[in-house]
């Protein structure tokens, strides 16, 4: 994890001053004086590296064959913040109770979204994902605050126990046995969703970065 430092934020544009000729240098100042205008950067204040993709990757609460599916109740959810279907769902099982495997393509703030559900460890384990390109394209179109709250609003609408947070490799979502098992599993993605009160000494491997309110997941970043 790579913290911004402090002077890498954008000052508020009421923290902008006037220059001597009077040309005030925000961007109100700028189009009246004729200057180009550039963007702000949406605000961070952590550098996530993810390159193929962001996804965060949850073990359901449910067991496998009851209950809605996962994916219907996490899109009603994340219709709150925007989150649109742009094809029809995918879906593969026997045409009764839960899908094996159901996905779902997505768009949220011109950023293609990714649902899935997966029925892992011979139908008794619910998996769900939510994948968006990598942080370097997700950056660009979001600040940081909107994107934990997608996350946060995911993980409480699947009832997520814990996850990770992964960059295409492939991640075991069985329960950590022991605060040497928690620290073995954030050496190999870069982020956990632990539930809260979870108690590691993590040393200088990972931090305890935020809490998602909804969800109640501590996320731990390396």
């Amino acid at each position: 994890m790579i913290r911004l430092p402090a002077f890498a934020q954008l000052p508020a544009r009421d923290q902008l001053e006037d220059r001597e000729d009077g040309v005030r240098t925000g961007p109100a100042g700028l189009a009246a004086s004729g200057e180009t205008v550039r963007a702000a950067a949406p605000a961070w204040r952590v550098h996530i590296p993810t390159v193929e993709e962001s996804c965060i990757r949850v073990r359901c609460r449910q067991s496998a064959g009851s209950g809605p599916w996962p994916l219907t109740t996490a899109l009603v959810e994340l219709a709150r913040l925007g989150v649109r279907p742009t094809e029809r769902f995918r879906s593969l099982g026997t045409g009764r109770g839960r899908p094996l495997i159901h996905s779902q393509e997505a768009e949220w703030r011109g950023l293609a979204v990714h649902l899935e559900s997966v029925v892992t460890s011979g139908g008794e384990v619910v998996e769900a994902a939510l994948a968006l390109p990598g942080m370097d394209e997700v950056v660009l179109c979001v600040d940081e605050d909107p994107w934990w709250e997608l996350v946060d609003a995911f993980a409480a609408a699947v009832d997520a126990t814990h996850g990770a947070l992964v960059d295409g490799e492939p991640v075991d979502l069985t329960p950590a046995a022991t605060d040497a098992g928690w620290r073995r599993r954030i050496g190999d993605h870069l982020g956990l969703l632990l539930p809260e009160g979870t108690e590691v000494e993590w040393g200088c491997t990972a931090v305890a970065y935020a809490t998602l309110p909804s969800s109640g997941l501590a996320v731990i970043l390396r």
